[in-house]
Formats: structure tokens, C-alpha cells, sequence
């Protein structure tokens, strides 16, 4: 079998190394002594192979026989990092319970009702005089007791916060392997399930965080598992050992910390680099600092007392540490996200005692902006400028990054990168849930700024144990601070904590982090200058696009808002795969377990199909479901984002500053609240979000039908607006064109309105396809939208009447090295409007989809006679794992006969199952 680890998603099966006594257990983290006379004392390694684990219920052994190499019945293999749930998956024990099946009829909820051991024998080296051994948890969920070779070490209290201990003289008596185990500790405070009721209308009993709410009295863990209106209650609470847990060496002088602050002038000119080191030395002696700064070297000798010491460096010490003409760190779609990478190490003797690389990122940040609120005052409003360019925050909550906690380091970054791709700049940490080295990495690599809340929420009572809270909040702040993406630290979410948490989350940020804002939550600040403007609240359920228009029209306080969703169904084959196949077609508690339901908005589930049917005409089977919803998640979700855009910065007297969608990473497999599928695949809501978050945009709004041009780039816009208006039929009905005459940076514009053409529409229903040309001529963004006429509003009911589509399509693939690139080219050969035209990637022998594979473009809409071109890029795995990939394509209304489609090495297909809406299942929806 193979080791599950960390890297790896959904894959099944772990291994027991073999050999000799060890092979019951496993060895891991190989570390032989080096021949040579003076080996290097700093190594380490990864513990992540060969662990057991047991119910600590189920065994009467204690920590000083499970760290130890005596025989334990019961113990079965383990994933770490992972969950007891995860490694019971791995086992077989259980099928993953997020697909086909409700999670709390499939797993029994008593596994949250004991803690667990975890074992691990894994290899030492033979340490040499001087030498320390250090243990490192970065992450247990609760509580965890370590025990190694039979000796009590310490705890771990919280999930978000580490541990390293020293354990050097039990190491230097370990005959080269230690013994450790690890008791994690169950939640002191649980409620039972709650469970899906798709009849009910709301989720889960219509209250988030189980019952009771009881379960937030622990403080740091993930309380969302108790129970959420986006998550279903997770049997075992995601307890575990759920980041790594490694082993490293140093030298008498351990580096325990390294934080970089950088300062950068106002005319961006110069960046002044302080570097503080916190130290941790086994006796008082004299040691060198040494490092590089983007290539620079320094040294600087410095005399260290035993025990925990600090070391400042500045450029008065360190000539390179002030930086001239810097490479900036700028938000995705302003400019590259520039890392410098500092190497810092301490030594004496010619021996190296430890060392640290750090990559960080040279910005500068302001927060607010003065606004004269409705009642008059002026305050200070959240509005972000980066690097002296004002930022429209265009951001998405994320709420878990995985439901049982199954985040790869690949998998993470293919969340972070779908956001880069939906040109997004935001990432809003709910409550800090998805907090981990490689997420905030990820976000450094790909431009994204972090709004990190912490621990607390409204929907149940305060933690108890506040020092412990704080204590995760401590560590938090001092591991990640470093990161360039993170924006700003947040107490917690819509509603403030207790006042002793405020006041020391308040004093934590002044001693650790000041250049950073902190807020009191993600509601409102409390603090002593406090930040104003912004708010949560919803809607959180799909309403149509003029509603956001009228709620972000400038008129409307606050300006910011970050908290507004809606549902967001996948395509049918995902829909396919998280439902067994009975309930395809009749929405049942399967579907409330996916969230249907969501908050009880629009009626639930039930109240959605019928919204469905009352804009777009009745709903026959599940795909004519799917295919009607790409069209409602399309227009509500973009105006989410399309809304602020029109609205920001000139727009008065309350210009929108940030918005961020209610979720953009679904945690499980869901009808609601994200913009890609729990399996990565990105579905309509994706191409909105990409579409309407453009740094140069042109903009209908949907409520006055003005035209708008919208720019967050740091240049004036000028050109024109081309404007075309077509009936169901395909024929153009009216043109116009607008001139362009200069949109300033970060600004907006309306420079016409098609309202009196619209009204001269020839059917309740007419397209508008908008195209921004710069001076030159040459198109440089297009919006196309689907509206009712101003007067005759209707509903979209009408679009079934609309001649069907005949398109060429014509695709191929090549392959490199690096990964490859699937190329399709579209083209209306007929009349009739091509829309909403989805094109997939499938692997030729299996039929599956292969993902993530995001077009450039996806769900495209094509006029008569006009042509476009997308890719999608996969990468090395992808082409090694599906050496025969296919095109698929649906849409609106096809006419397949009338359509060519031609692959040059790939097949291309039409997708049959999505196109088949016309068998009518009469129970559907009811």
C-alpha cells in the first residue's frame, strides 16, 4: 500500500514500514550520523510515515507503554497529518462520507466522545556534544499530551498553536529510534448532531454551531464541525494531529524566531529591513550572525546569555538591510507579488547552530479613508491602499478549507490559484479555520491579501478558557506575521468577543505586529482609534442582479461589506457525483446535507427550485436543473461583485470600497455559497466572479441599464464602448457607441445608457454585448448579459423559445515538459446567439473529468458569426495521469446537427447527459 500523507488528496491506503522490531511500527525521518569528525549539528525532518492510532478509550495502556517498544493490541495505522475520521477512511472502515451518503447516518457521532492515542517509532542520530533535539507539533486538535520514550514531555492546548521541546538528553540515551505518542485530548464541551431535514426548509435546525452553540466554550478549535448551515456536523470534530509534526537539530544556539519588518518611504523609493532574532541558547557564549538578503551577505558577531534572548538588525548594523529601489509586493492584478528571500544562521567556531530561511514581501499598506457617515460624523472607513494604489477589495470567505481536513499542500495552493484566476485580491480567514504555513504561502505566491479573523463567533457562548485563547493567538500572530499577504488581524466573526479577549487581542498586535490594523471583528471595531465603514449581514440567498445594484449604488452605508452570497449549484456531473443516484431527481435530505437548504433563504431548497422555475421556466430533470442554475448563479453572483465596481471611488456619497462574497471555497460538496466545486471543478459562478473582478471592466448595470467603466489599473482608461442589442433570434435590434474620454485610476465611469433602446425590444428578453476599445481600436474587454426588457419584465422563461445554437468547435492539446495546454476555438456558424457555452476537460478512457482544468474563459456567449478562443493548462501530473484528454461541450440550446466539431489530437464531443433537458420527471423539485 501507500503512505497517505499530507500531499497528497483522497488517496487511499498507508503503509507499515518493514523490518526487523520496527516493522510493526515504522521508522521515519531518517538521520544517520555523518562520518566525518565535526558532522553538522542542524538537521531535522519530517515524523510522517508509520504512525498507529487507537480510541484512547479502547486501550488501557498508558503514554509510558505507548512511547515505548511494547506490544499494544489494537492499534491500527494512522494518517498524519490527518484525523482519526481520515485515517478510519484510509482503513476502509468507512467510505468517504461526504459523497452519496448523509455524513451522520454513515459515520456514528460517538467518535468525538474519546480522545485518541497516536504512536510513531522513528530514527534518532547519534547526537554529539552540543547538540540539541528539538520535537515540533505545528498543529493538534484539541489538546495533546507527547510522551516519548516513556517520558511525559509537555502539551499542546489549542488547534492553532505550536509546541517545540526540547528533548535532547532523552534522545541522547534512545539506541538510535524514539518512541512517541501523542494523547489527543477530546473536546470538553459537545453538542450532538445536527441533522439534515430537507423538508424543513433551513439547515440543520436552522442553527449554526450544533444545538447549543456549546461547542465554542473550548476556544481554539474548529467549532464549524459541530454543525454549520455550510457544513454538516463531523463525527469525530476533526480532532487530531492535523499539521506535521517534525524533528530538528541544532547546536547550542537555537534560532526559536525570525521576524522581518520592512518599512517602505512613501515615494516607494527605499525600504529600511529590521530583522529581529529570538534566541535560545544552552549556556552564555559569543556567536556570529550570518545571512544574505537577496543575495548580500553580512555578518555581525553579538554575545548571547543562556536562555531566550533577542537580536536586532537594522541597516545602521547591516548596510543591505536597506533596500533602494525595492521590488514591491503588490495585490494579484497590480503588479508581480515580489518575495525577498532572507537566509539567517548563527555559528561560532566555524560550526553552525542553527539557521532560517525567510521569505517576505516589501508593501506598503494604509487602511482607511476619512467618510462623513449618515449621522453626520466624519470617521475613518476600511479602505485599502497598497503601495500608494487604492485597492477595491474584490475577496472571498473562505469557511473550512476541507470538511475532514484533507489539505495537501497541492491542494491548498490549487484553492489559493483558482482565486488568483478568478482575479480576486481578498481572502477573508473565517475565523481563522484555515490557518496553516502552506495556505498563507500560497497566498504570498499568488497575491492575495488575508483578512485573518481568530477564535470567536456570535453563534455561541465565548471561549472559557480566555489565556488559552490568547495563547493561540500569540502564536498565530508570531508564526505568520512574516507572510506579505496577510492584510490585517480580526478578532472574530460578526459580533465582538468578551472585553478581556479584546483588550488582549488589542495589546498582542501593539507588541507583535503594529504596522498591522487589528479590528475588534468582522462586524465592527471597537478599538481605540476604531476603523468604520464596513459590515456583514448578507443577503446571503439569490436575489436578482438589481437588488446588489440598489444595495451598492453609492447611497448605501456602510461602504464596505463583507458578508454577501448566494447559491451556487454545480454542474450535473458533480451533482451526480455527491448525491446517490436515487436522489438525482428527487431533492431529498441527501440534498440538505449538501446545504440546499442554505440559511433558509428563498425558501430553502424546495423555495429555490421554484424561484428557478418562475425566472427561467419550468424545471424537467436534474440537468435541465443544472443547466438553468449556471444561468441564475451567473447573473446574481456577478453583480455581487459588478455592483461595488460600478459604484467605487467617484460614485458618492458612499463609494464602495470592498466587498467579499459569502463563500468562494466550499468546504464539502454543496449547492451553495462558492465558486468552484468541492472537487476544484469551476462551474458558472467561477466566470462571474473572473468576469465582473477585471481590472479594466465595462460594466451594465442592472438596475438604471447605464453603461459603466470601471478601472482598478493605475493608468486612465480612454477609448469606447461599442454597444450591441439582439433579440432571441440573434438579429441585432440597435447599436450605439460611447465615447471614452478618460477614466482615472482606480475610478469609475458611466459613459452612456441603452435603457430607451432596450425599451424597443423586440421580445420581453434581449442580449447586450458590451465591448470596452481602447484609442487604437482594438477590443480590450466585453461584457454580454442577458436582460428583460425595461417595462415587460417577465423572467427568462422566453429563452426556450430561442432558435438552437449551431457552433464549430475545434480543439487540440499540446504537450511539453511543464505540463500541457488544451487549445479550443469557437465560432457561431448560424444566427442564433450561442449561450452560456461550457466546455469541459475528460480523459478519453474514463469518461472523468480532469481536474482542476480552468479555461481562460468558460461559459462563453457567441453572436453570430464571432469567434473565440480559450485555453486550460495542466499541468505535469495531470498529462502523465490522462494521456488521452477530450473537449466536452453543452449549453443553452445546441443544434448538434448544424454543429461541427473537429479535434487535432483530442477528441471533442458533445455532452449528451447535459444536453438531454427534455425528458420531464413530473416529481422533480417536489
Amino acid at each position: 500500500m501507500t503512505q497517505v500523507n499530507r500531499r497528497r488528496f483522497l488517496s487511499g491506503g498507508i503503509a507499515v514500514a518493514g523490518g526487523g522490531v520496527l516493522g510493526a511500527f515504522g521508522v521515519s525521518g531518517t538521520a544517520e550520523a555523518a562520518p566525518d569528525a565535526r558532522p553538522p549539528q542542524v538537521g531535522g525532518g519530517e515524523i510522517g510515515s508509520g504512525w498507529t492510532f487507537v480510541a484512547a478509550d479502547g486501550t488501557a495502556a498508558d503514554g509510558s507503554v505507548l512511547a515505548s517498544a511494547q506490544n499494544v493490541a489494537g492499534l491500527k495505522p494512522a494518517v498524519v497529518p490527518g484525523t482519526p475520521l481520515t485515517s478510519m477512511i484510509a482503513n476502509g472502515e468507512y467510505p468517504d462520507p461526504l459523497y452519496g451518503r448523509i455524513v451522520t447516518d454513515t459515520v456514528p457521532d460517538s467518535l468525538k466522545d474519546t480522545g485518541y492515542w497516536y504512536r510513531v517509532a522513528f530514527r534518532v542520530p547519534r547526537l554529539v556534544p552540543g547538540q540539541r533535539f528539538w520535537l515540533q507539533f505545528a498543529g493538534i486538535n484539541y489538546l495533546g499530551t507527547v510522551w516519548l520514550n516513556g517520558t511525559r514531555v509537555g502539551t499542546v492546548e489549542g488547534a492553532f498553536k505550536r509546541e517545540v521541546f526540547e528533548v535532547t538528553d532523552i534522545v541522547a540515551e534512545a539506541d538510535g529510534v524514539a518512541w512517541l505518542a501523542v494523547l489527543v485530548g477530546k473536546l470538553d464541551y459537545a453538542d450532538p448532531p445536527a441533522l439534515p431535514s430537507y423538508a424543513s426548509g433551513v439547515t440543520r435546525g436552522g442553527r449554526n454551531g450544533g444545538p447549543t452553540g456549546i461547542t465554542l466554550k473550548n476556544g481554539p478549535t474548529f467549532f464549524c464541525t459541530a454543525g454549520w448551515d455550510w457544513l454538516p456536523t463531523i463525527p469525530d470534530r476533526d480532532l487530531g494531529i492535523w499539521q506535521p509534526v517534525t524533528w530538528r537539530t541544532t547546536g547550542p544556539v537555537r534560532v526559536a524566531d525570525v521576524q522581518v519588518a520592512s518599512t517602505l518611504s512613501q515615494d516607494l523609493r527605499t525600504a529600511e529591513v529590521a530583522v529581529s532574532l529570538a534566541l535560545d541558547s544552552a549556556a552564555g557564549e559569543s556567536v556570529v550572525v550570518t545571512g544574505s538578503l537577496d543575495g548580500q551577505g553580512f555578518r555581525r558577531t553579538v554575545s548571547v546569555p543562556a536562555g531566550a534572548s533577542s537580536v536586532v538588525l537594522t541597516s545602521k548594523e547591516i548596510a543591505c538591510l536597506r533596500v533602494d529601489r525595492p521590488k514591491l509586493w503588490w495585490p494579484n492584478g497590480y503588479g508581480e507579488p515580489y518575495r525577498y528571500r532572507l537566509a539567517v544562521g548563527v555559528e561560532s567556531g566555524g560550526q553552525v547552530h542553527d539557521e532560517r530561511t525567510v521569505d517576505f514581501g516589501i508593501r506598503r499598506i494604509e487602511y482607511t479613508t476619512p467618510m462623513r457617515s449618515p449621522s453626520g460624523t466624519v470617521s475613518q472607513c476600511l479602505a485599502i491602499t497598497v503601495n500608494n494604489q487604492p485597492i477595491l477589495v474584490m475577496g472571498g470567505n473562505w469557511g473550512l478549507d476541507e470538511a475532514l481536513k484533507r489539505i495537501p499542500r497541492d491542494r491548498v495552493r490549487a484553492q489559493v490559484r483558482l482565486h488568483r484566476d478568478a482575479n480576486l485580491n481578498v481572502i477573508r480567514n473565517w475565523n481563522g479555520q484555515s490557518s496553516t504555513e502552506d495556505f498563507f504561502a500560497a497566498c504570498d505566491e499568488y497575491g492575495i491579501l488575508v483578512w485573518q479573523d481568530f477564535f470567536c463567533s456570535t453563534e455561541g457562548p465565548p471561549a472559557e478558557n480566555v489565556a488559552r485563547d490568547l495563547a493561540n493567538i500569540r502564536d498565530c500572530i508570531v508564526r505568520f506575521r512574516n507572510h506579505p499577504s496577510i492584510l490585517l488581524w480580526c478578532g472574530g466573526n460578526e459580533g465582538p468577543p468578551p472585553q478581556p479577549l479584546i483588550d488582549g487581542l488589542d495589546a498582542l498586535v501593539a507588541e507583535l505586529d503594529p504596522q498591522r490594523v487589528v479590528l475588534t471583528s468582522s462586524a465592527g471595531d471597537t478599538g481605540k482609534n476604531p476603523v468604520d465603514g464596513y459590515r456583514s449581514g448578507g443577503p446571503y440567498h439569490w436575489v436578482p442582479p438589481a437588488q446588489h445594484f440598489s444595495l451598492n449604488d453609492g447611497t448605501q452605508w456602510p461602504p464596505f461589506h463583507n458578508e454577501v452570497g448566494s447559491y451556487s449549484i454545480p454542474t450535473l456531473e458533480f451533482m451526480r457525483k455527491m448525491l446517490p443516484e436515487a436522489s438525482w431527481e428527487h431533492p431529498d435530505d441527501f440534498w440538505a446535507d449538501r446545504d440546499v437548504n442554505g440559511n433558509g433563504g428563498n425558501g430553502g431548497g424546495a423555495g429555490y427550485l421554484r424561484l428557478t422555475a418562475e425566472r427561467y421556466g419550468e424545471v424537467r430533470n436534474l440537468a435541465d436543473f443544472a443547466r438553468k442554475s449556471q444561468l441564475m448563479n451567473y447573473e446574481c453572483i456577478r453583480a455581487i461583485y459588478e455592483a461595488p465596481v460600478a459604484h467605487m471611488r467617484s460614485a458618492g456619497p458612499y463609494p464602495r470600497t470592498g466587498v467579499i462574497m459569502w463563500m468562494t471555497n466550499p468546504a464539502q460538496p454543496s449547492f451553495v455559497w462558492q465558486m468552484y466545486s468541492h472537487d476544484l471543478e469551476a462551474h458558472s459562478a467561477f466566470y462571474a466572479v473572473q468576469h465582473a473582478c477585471r481590472r479594466v471592466n465595462v460594466v451594465l448595470d442592472a438596475r438604471t441599464f447605464d453603461v459603466v467603466v470601471a478601472n482598478h489599473s493605475r493608468e486612465a482608461v480612454r477609448g469606447r464602448v461599442d454597444v450591441s442589442l439582439y433579440g432571441l433570434d440573434g438579429a441585432e435590434f440597435g447599436r450605439a457607441s460611447f465615447p471614452v474620454g478618460g477614466v482615472g485610476p482606480a475610478d469609475r465611469g458611466v459613459v452612456g445608457s441603452v435603457a430607451s433602446a432596450l425599451k424597443r425590444a423586440p421580445a420581453e428578453v434581449a442580449f447586450v454585448r458590451l465591448v470596452l476599445r481602447d484609442l487604437r481600436g482594438l477590443e480590450v474587454v466585453r461584457s454580454f448579459s442577458w436582460v428583460e426588457s425595461p417595462g415587460r419584465e417577465a423572467g427568462f422563461a422566453g429563452l426556450d423559445e430561442m432558435p438552437a445554437a449551431a457552433v464549430s468547435v475545434i480543439a487540440g492539446v499540446s504537450r511539453g515538459p511543464d505540463g500541457g495546454e488544451v487549445v479550443v476555438d469557437v465560432r457561431n456558424i448560424g444566427e442564433s446567439v450561442a449561450l452560456m457555452l461550457h466546455l469541459q476537460v475528460y480523459d478519453v478512457r474514463t469518461g472523468e473529468r480532469v481536474l482542476p482544468a480552468t479555461f481562460s474563459d468558460n461559459y462563453v456567449n457567441v453572436v453570430g458569426g464571432e469567434s473565440v478562443s480559450v485555453r486550460a493548462r495542466l499541468d505535469s501530473d495531470q498529462v502523465r495521469r490522462h494521456p488521452r484528454v477530450g473537449v466536452r461541450v453543452d449549453g443553452w440550446k445546441i443544434d448538434e446537427r448544424a454543429s461541427r466539431l473537429r479535434g487535432r489530437g483530442v477528441a471533442v464531443t458533445f455532452n449528451r447527459d447535459a444536453l438531454d433537458v427534455s425528458p420531464a420527471v413530473p416529481e422533480f423539485g417536489r
